[in-house]
């Protein structure tokens, strides 16, 4: 299980430093099984407001490459949250005052 581990830090490693770079773009990340190309490959489109990210025959890539993303907008969501709530906290004292009394 630790190597499994490594491969996910690694992936999130890789992916944090683009994403940093194109904060502001759609990423799409695809899968492809073919039979007429025997070869694995990873190949990264970059568009105007698109990163597109096609794994070809490799399912692997597909599927660490897509929870990274997950796992990501799942912290990014949790964040935003935290922050409305500490807003709305610090606007509305009284009102929060009343709700958890």
């Amino acid at each position: 299980m630790k190597s499994k581990n490594k491969i996910m830090d690694s992936f999130e490693e890789f992916i944090a430093l683009p994403l940093s770079i194109l904060k502001n773009r759609i990423i799409q990340i695809t899968g492809f099984k073919s039979d007429f190309i025997e070869s694995k490959s990873i190949n990264v489109e970059l568009d105007d407001n698109t990163v597109r990210i096609n794994c070809i025959n490799s399912e692997s890539a597909y599927n660490l490459l897509s929870s990274v993303i997950y796992k990501r907008e799942q912290r990014r969501k949790a964040l935003l949250e935290q922050r409305l709530q500490q807003q709305e906290e610090k606007e509305n004292p009284a009102l929060l005052a009343i709700v958890k009394g």
